[in-house]
């Protein structure tokens, strides 16, 4: 009988030739998908996309770049997102701007803290 591990129908099942002149019935993983953005779903560059179990292993500098959001989003929605909070804080920082019209992103907003605006405003 096969290992339980292997009885699963999403593992692939492989046919291969022994050396001996057999035909013995092989369990392969899938494939793993590349790792994309959360918003705008472009492929992520620095990302690995092997098994969680090899990925585990890997040193932290392999796992991700070393910047924000690294292995959530891409660098493009990271700059919007850095862009779009500075310009609230502004806004509500400095009375010259407080005249400023600004429309709610909700797409990068998820990405911030709850209560991110709030904080801004008591100050």
């Amino acid at each position: 009988m096969v290992k339980p591990m292997l009885r699963s129908r999403s593992k692939k099942k492989v046919h291969k030739r022994t050396p001996g002149g057999h035909t013995v019935l092989r369990h392969k993983g899938k494939k793993h998908g590349v790792k994309t953005c959360a918003r705008c779903s472009k492929h992520l560059s620095g990302v690995p996309s092997d098994a969680s179990s090899v990925i585990r292993n890997l040193s932290k500098s392999q796992k991700a770049p070393n910047r924000p959001y690294a292995g959530v989003l891409c660098q493009e929605c990271v700059e919007r997102l850095v862009a779009y909070t500075t310009r609230f804080e502004v806004k509500n920082n400095y009375p010259e701007f407080s005249e400023m019209e600004l429309q709610r992103d909700l797409t990068l907003e998820r990405f911030l803290p709850k209560g991110w605006f709030a904080s801004l405003s008591k100050k």
